[in-house]
């Protein structure tokens, strides 16, 4: 017998090669795609349409209360809106910022001017319209609040000045349900000059006497560990020189203020 011939074995043509390539490619582009898909869903963050705010709830509070009892100089006007501008900058994108005005009596909640979640206007083009985003930023939160803040920057003189009685009610209305481990800022614009039936500045000027007086228990309130932001407007008199606002009476917001469980930040004369 001659010899055998072995029959060679032919190896996958490239054709089979290049399929198979495709298909492993297609099958890691496929998996990308829905893994980035699943990725991007879970970053979406539901949104409120009502209060712009996440429907899990807000991710900082900024709260700010304005007291209009006396006209602003036009120099303290420009530095106020200033100061509401940064502090509105400030506010995170699912952040809610409130405004109030210093108005408030012993027993009346405090409904604030305005109540709204920064909904942000950066878009992730994965899963956002930018177009839509920055609209909503606008229309929807941006305008609104300005329109808002230049109201409460006209004068709306009172005989009265309830500013305890008013920073109580918007850490109630505020801070009062808002998550725990939420950071929590109160910004303050007013001479903080008290005049109401608990306390008035003009008649009570020994202001250690008046901290320890037990009829401000009716003014004092959880406010959850807050920060303090002060814009401390002054009242000159005839001579150029504020009369009542000095260091005391300073300090005596200081301690009013970690009395009610929140933390004095800044203190800005204006």
């Amino acid at each position: 017998m001659g010899p055998r011939h072995l029959a060679r074995r032919r190896g996958p043509d490239r054709s089979t090669i290049w399929g198979i390539a495709a298909l492993v490619v297609g099958l890691l582009l496929l998996a990308l795609f829905f893994g980035t898909k699943f990725w991007a869903e879970g970053q979406r963050v539901a949104i409120d349409e009502g209060s712009l705010c996440p429907k899990t709830g807000p991710v900082a509070v900024t709260a700010v209360l304005v007291d209009r009892s006396d006209p602003l100089g036009p120099q303290q006007a420009q530095r106020v809106r200033q100061i509401l501008d940064r502090a509105t900058a400030e506010v995170p994108t699912g952040g809610r910022i409130a405004l109030y005005l210093a108005e408030a009596d012993d027993f009346a909640a405090l409904q604030p001017a305005f109540a709204l979640c920064n909904p942000g206007k950066e878009a992730n083009p994965l899963y956002q319209n930018p177009k839509r985003m920055r609209e909503r930023y606008e229309e929807q939160f941006a305008k609104r609040l300005d329109t808002v803040r230049e109201a409460l920057l006209r004068p709306s003189p009172r005989k009265s000045s309830p500013i305890m009685e008013s920073i109580k009610a918007v850490c109630i209305d505020a801070f009062g349900a808002a998550p725990a481990g939420v950071p929590l800022r109160l910004l303050v614009v007013s001479d903080f000059l008290q005049h109401s039936p608990v306390a008035s500045h003009y008649r009570e000027k020994n202001f250690e006497a008046l901290l320890s007086d037990r009829k401000l228990d009716a003014v004092l309130v959880d406010c959850k560990g807050a920060e303090v932001d002060m814009v401390y407007l002054l009242r000159l008199g005839k001579d150029g020189r504020p009369k009542i606002q000095n260091r005391a009476h300073q300090r005596f917001w200081d301690l009013y203020f970690q009395r009610m469980n929140a933390r004095p930040k800044s203190l800005e004369a204006v």
